[in-house]
C-alpha cells in the first residue's frame, strides 16, 4: 500500500504545481514573404494595388484580385502581364474585399505603363476595338473626334 502512495503523492503535488504555475503565453510571428517583383509589406496590410492590371494582389495568399466580366475573381497568375514592369503600392485594406476602396486606389494611382494603349496587357487594345498604333494617344475610337471639335477623320464605324 505504501507503494502505491508515494507514486499518488507525486502525482498530486505535480498537478498541483502545474495549476499554480502561471500560464504560458505563445507569441507567433508570421512573416508574409512579398512576392519578388513587390515591396515590403508592413505588418497588418495585406495587398498591393497595382495600376497595371487595375487589381490587387493579396500578399498572404499569393493571389491576384482582378475584375473578369464584371466580376472580381481570385487567380493564381495574369496572362499577358509580366509582374516585373508592375508598379504595386501596399495599401490600407485587410479584408476580403479590396474592391470596396477600388475608386479611391485607382484614383490616387492612375495606370502607368504603355501609353498607347492605356496599360492594357498585349493584345488587349486590338480586342477592345482601340487602334493598335493610335495617333490619338490612345484614346477609344471617337474620343478623339469628340475632342477635336467634332471632326473626325472619318474611320468611324457609321454607314460607309
Amino acid at each position: 500500500m505504501k507503494n502505491l502512495l508515494t507514486p499518488l503523492r507525486i502525482a498530486l503535488l505535480s498537478a498541483l504545481a502545474l495549476a499554480a504555475a502561471p500560464a504560458a503565453h505563445a507569441q507567433i510571428n508570421v512573416n508574409i514573404n512579398p512576392p519578388s517583383w513587390g515591396p515590403a509589406v508592413p505588418q497588418g496590410q495585406q495587398y498591393y494595388y497595382i495600376p497595371e492590371t487595375q487589381g490587387f494582389y493579396d500578399v498572404p495568399a499569393r493571389q491576384y484580385v482582378v475584375q473578369r466580366e464584371g466580376k472580381w475573381i481570385r487567380t493564381g497568375s495574369l496572362s499577358g502581364y509580366n509582374p516585373t514592369n508592375f508598379h504595386p503600392v501596399v495599401v490600407d485594406y485587410v479584408g476580403a474585399q479590396p474592391w470596396s476602396r477600388y475608386d479611391e486606389y485607382r484614383a490616387r494611382y492612375p495606370r502607368g505603363g504603355n501609353p498607347s494603349n492605356g496599360a492594357l496587357p498585349p493584345g488587349q487594345a486590338k480586342k477592345l476595338g482601340y487602334p493598335a498604333n493610335p495617333s490619338n494617344g490612345g484614346l477609344p475610337p471617337g474620343q478623339a473626334k469628340k475632342m477635336n471639335g467634332g471632326h473626325g477623320n472619318g474611320h468611324g464605324k457609321g454607314k460607309h
